[in-house]
């Protein structure tokens, strides 16, 4: 018989992270930016053009990851 279950350690991960994520979130949003209010307007060109190359890495990798699953479906007998 083939089972298809998530192992108990990466339920645990997976469940702290999403609490630690709302938590910070929660306690962080009222502090504001200290850092990013004391850049001057070259510095903050700089940090936009640096944070527009990350997201589109990060949205490659999602894309690359995808990409990966749908040829290798390696989830195909849990359906």
């Amino acid at each position: 018989m083939n089972r298809c279950e998530v192992s108990t350690w990466l339920a645990y991960g997976m469940s702290i992270y999403c609490i630690a994520s709302i938590f910070y979130y929660l306690r962080t949003r009222s502090i504001g930016t200290p850092f990013n209010d004391s850049l001057n307007k070259k510095q903050q060109e700089i940090k936009k053009k640096s944070t527009k190359t990350r997201k589109q890495i990060f949205i490659q990798g999602l894309m690359v990851g995808a990409a990966v699953l749908v040829f290798f479906q390696p989830f195909k007998k849990c359906f």
